[in-house]
């Protein structure tokens, strides 16, 4: 019971720092937003993060890729070619953009922006983050027959796109990007599936 309890308080840390950090970034985001937020005690905090902030924020990076793993798969289940899978991901993004206006873009791709550069377990998370959305991208493509060595330039050219459309969005307060890079990315996606031998 007593382990219950413990891991419903991390839990709790994760999450709220996971949302905070979506949609205002790391830095805006301190220790006392985390725990009035979360309703958990200091104390636990540092039980659960001993590190603090740093431990905290990859642990919430963490949290944030294993929903883009589990979200991606379900548009991969879903969908039957994977110029849909991109689609469905643009528009995943482009109505959580106008649901939050512009609050929440890629989790990941905020605080990667901030600190990745300088915080060596976060930029660990970071990296994992994009990595499995290409990877997810690069098995799709391959089962639809592409090459792999193809399949895995579209896929991380699909990943860069997309999360620097967002990125944009959110400076211009518009989906136009989002959605030109979803209307671009999977026309040359089904002309490069139709071409291939």
């Amino acid at each position: 019971m007593a382990y219950a309890k413990s891991e419903e308080t991390r839990q709790k840390l994760v999450k709220t720092t996971s949302k905070l950090i979506r949609t205002q970034g790391y830095t805006a985001t301190g220790i006392s937003q985390i725990i009035a937020e979360s309703g958990v005690p200091k104390g636990s905090l540092y039980h659960h993060f001993p590190a603090g902030k740093s431990e905290l924020a990859a642990a919430a990076v963490r949290h944030s890729n294993d929903y883009i793993r589990n979200r991606l798969r379900e548009l991969v289940s879903v969908t039957d070619h994977p110029a849909q899978t991109i689609e469905a991901f643009c528009n995943y993004y482009i109505d959580a953009l106008q649901k939050t206006d512009f609050h929440h873009g890629c989790p990941i791709a905020t605080i990667t922006l901030e600190v990745a550069a300088s915080e060596d377990s976060i930029q660990t998370e970071c990296a994992a983050g994009f990595e499995l959305i290409i990877a997810l991208f690069h098995r799709q493509l391959m089962e639809h027959g592409m090459a792999a060595d193809s399949a895995e330039s579209q896929s991380i050219l699909i990943t860069a796109a997309i999360e620097g459309a967002l990125i944009v969005c959110r400076a211009m307060r518009s989906t136009k990007s989002l959605e030109v890079v979803r209307d671009r990315l999977s026309a040359q996606v089904r002309r490069s599936l139709d071409a291939s031998p």
